[in-house]
């Protein structure tokens, strides 16, 4: 990404060769470039050959428009902010991608609204408007996936944002609680990010069963900035048959972390046991199968509990591949200007870790360790680095990748001990080689 200053107070920057002006009314986050990356290569993967209708109910200076109208696949684009203060920046953005498309490609209609995103939406709804992409990038925990959801056509796509870390992560129970469904989030424990990002997920998900729609997360996306929590859901269809509480096919249930033996699993609970008759006073009932009934070397082998969240794939296999086959297509994995910064993965190692994660043996695998975990509260004395105790369980037989969301965070099926065990054998032989 480059930039340079422009007249008066706007500066214009760069995006994948798009020009994109902005000035001391509009927020721009360089670091959401990235996410901008994703959007852009996820409606080209998943297009039909008429083009899309998009909305952008957040658009400040109109960067996530611009991308999608330069890419060449949309027909229409409607663009609201609630601050009337970015419309002259916005007018020149918007027209100049317009005019900027492919002689091949057909000009893209656009037009613009400064309203609050919410009565927008609504309105939109009301009026019988439907979109192929609605991406609304909010801001702490508002949630527009009720009115959101409504004006996405079957087939399209919702890209959701939360920004509340402080919530998602437990660190604030009660806006947990009144912002996303009531849900309990265990805080301060290993892999508190990705049970963050899984509860995001699973409150549009319920949301979307309450308007009778089946939603799932097409990609999940956590960035440290911030912190953000981003993910992009596919309105699937009308939901069909009944939406049988918790657990089961609707991927929808709780995980539990023993601070015992350092496991964290999925609970397959009734939730009279897990929440008794009063659900703020969570069950100590719900133990670590592993530790129960012996000793726990004094450390409780109660089960600290998270959820509801999202306990399926993080991502859609299939589309990942395609999204990057369609980054290689554009140069955009050896793109010496790539909109990266500083502590995020290259587009080719998030996509890559994508499809890691998107492993079908890792559904239902809600968590990730860290390798610096492992080694504290005695679970290993040395502990070697990520890729090779990602190859030694991959020898082993166990499913193991990288973890998007955490640079030392591995994911597998493998339970806590047998990780251990797999690190004390690839040390060992390490050992040999080095003749120690």
């Amino acid at each position: 990404m480059r930039s340079g200053r422009g007249d008066g107070a706007r500066m214009t920057v760069y995006e994948r060769g798009c020009a994109i002006d902005i000035d001391e009314a509009c927020f721009y986050r360089a670091e959401s470039a990235q996410s901008r990356d994703l959007s852009v290569l996820c409606c080209a993967a998943t297009a039909n050959d008429e083009g899309i209708d998009a909305y952008d109910a957040t658009c400040a200076s109109g960067a996530r428009a611009v991308r999608w109208m330069r890419a060449g696949f949309v027909r229409s684009v409607v663009c609201n902010d609630v601050n009337a203060n970015v419309e002259a920046v916005l007018e020149t953005n918007l027209s100049r991608a317009a005019s900027e498309v492919e002689a091949d490609a057909e000009t893209p209609a656009y037009s613009t609204t400064f309203e609050d995103a919410q009565r927008e939406l609504t309105r939109a709804w009301l009026d019988g408007q439907k979109f192929d992409i609605v991406d609304v990038d909010g801001f702490g925990s508002t949630n527009f996936a009720d009115a959101a959801l409504r004006v996405v056509r079957y087939g399209g796509l919702f890209y959701a944002c939360s920004t509340d870390g402080r919530a998602l992560c437990g660190q604030n129970p009660s806006r947990l609680q009144v912002a996303f469904g009531n849900a309990v989030v265990a805080p301060s424990r290993p892999a508190v990010n990705e049970i963050a990002l899984r509860t995001f997920i699973g409150d549009v998900v319920r949301r979307g069963a309450a308007l009778k729609l089946d939603v799932v997360p097409v990609f999940s996306l956590f960035h440290a900035h911030g912190p953000v929590f981003r993910a992009m859901f596919r309105v699937v269809g009308p939901l069909r048959g009944a939406y049988g509480g918790f657990g089961g096919d609707n991927n929808i249930g709780f995980v539990g972390h023993c601070d015992a033996c350092g496991n964290t699993s999925v609970v397959d609970e009734p939730l009279i046991r897990i929440f008794h008759h009063n659900k703020l006073e969570m069950a100590s009932t719900v133990t670590c199968a592993r530790c129960k009934g012996r000793d726990a070397d004094g450390r409780s082998a109660v089960l600290a509990l998270s959820g509801p969240l999202w306990i399926g794939p993080l991502h859609d296999a299939d589309v990942v591949h395609r999204m990057r086959d369609e980054a290689e297509r554009l140069g955009w994995l050896d793109d010496p200007t790539e909109c990266k910064e500083k502590g995020q993965m290259s587009l080719e190692d998030l996509l890559d870790a994508f499809v890691g994660e998107a492993l079908p043996a890792l559904n239902g695998v809600a968590h990730y360790f860290r390798t610096d975990e492992l080694a504290r509260k005695g679970r290993a004395a040395r502990v070697p680095p990520r890729d090779v105790l990602t190859t030694a369980l991959r020898a082993h037989g166990f499913a193991a990748t990288r973890s998007h969301i955490d640079p030392r965070g591995l994911k597998t099926n493998a339970s806590v001990q047998e990780v251990v065990k797999c690190a004390n054998d690839a040390l060992s032989a390490l050992d040999a080689i080095d003749g120690r």
